[in-house]
């Protein structure tokens, strides 16, 4: 079975070596990551191979310092929004496994001041790389540093590395960074409750309005309540009083998005799930379905329609 990669993680990567390394990707024609979300993973495989052959592992840890050449898809526009450095994990995570990713990577939460992550393989056939490692391991200290995050270092081996000395830092040969901590002093983010409308908003609106502003967040109630300084039962209760349940109202906010996406850009199906914060694109069908009476696909085209 083939293992699959995120296209905009290509894209980046050969940008990157196009400014540090071209002769590494004469070769290459940067993918567009709006035409196709996913790539099969032998590129990424055979562009992590080239640089580590030519520089060692320092380019590859560096490329997370280099996010603005990124292209701007809705997935990394995800996963830079600012947010608490446990939801990024969770949005980080929840995209490989959305996105079928053969190695993956579990991110442990120590308190509010680290990352311990462990890459790992879904099939010990075919164990994680070094280069790949590497490469996962720079482009999450450089999203920790883009959502707030202060002081960030990468730790290896009980060593402590700042951003800007990863590009000359090459890994030993038995060293695979299989494991690895992120760790920061501080954050600039903090959540702020939003303040009371001098109208009167129905609370479920208002709560939509505060999912659908992070919708690619995996939402619980807890996380909706502290957003709108309440407990979780207050919260619930006031739902009640309107008829409405948390799980009714987060549909609203992911469709709501959802919507915009289908109408407005020709961002793939798959991306777009994602996005909304979907589990899987299965899911995202079933949701749609749900409340338009009608399929994502469909949906595109009627509006397309209407509006060409």
């Amino acid at each position: 079975m083939a293992s699959f990669t995120h296209t905009g993680l290509v894209s980046l990567l050969i940008g990157v070596l196009e400014h540090q390394m071209p002769d590494l990707v004469v070769d290459l024609v940067r993918p567009d990551p709006f035409d196709r979300a996913t790539l099969d993973d032998d590129l990424k495989r055979r562009l992590i191979q080239r640089a580590v052959h030519e520089q060692g592992t320092g380019l590859l840890l560096d490329v997370g310092q280099h996010l603005g050449l990124a292209d701007e898809t809705p997935t990394l526009a995800i996963l830079r929004q600012p947010q608490q450095a446990a939801t990024l994990a969770d949005k980080w995570m929840r995209m490989e496994r959305y996105y079928h990713h053969a190695h993956r990577t579990r991110i442990v939460c120590e308190g509010s001041a680290a990352w311990n992550c462990t890459r790992e393989s879904e099939s010990a056939k075919a164990p994680t790389t070094v280069g790949e490692n590497c490469l996962i391991a720079g482009v999450l200290v450089g999203l920790a540093g883009l959502i707030g995050l202060q002081e960030v270092c990468l730790e290896v081996d009980g060593k402590t590395h700042k951003p800007e000395t990863l590009r000359q830092l090459n890994l030993p040969s038995n060293q695979a960074l299989s494991h690895f901590r992120i760790c920061w002093s501080s954050s600039r983010y903090r959540v702020q409750p939003p303040q009371d409308a001098a109208i009167t908003v129905p609370f479920s609106d208002r709560l939509t309005d505060v999912l659908a502003a992070d919708i690619g967040r995996s939402w619980k109630v807890a996380d909706a309540a502290h957003c709108m300084a309440l407990s979780p039962r207050t919260l619930q209760r006031r739902l009640l009083a309107e008829h409405r349940t948390f799980s009714t109202v987060l549909r609203r906010a992911r469709i709501r998005v959802a919507t915009r996406h289908l109408t407005h850009t020709e961002i793939g199906l798959a991306e777009i799930g994602y996005c909304c914060g979907y589990a899987d694109q299965a899911h995202f069908q079933r949701d749609f379905l749900r409340s338009a009476n009608v399929t994502p696909q469909a949906f595109r085209h009627m509006s397309q329609t209407t509006t060409g």
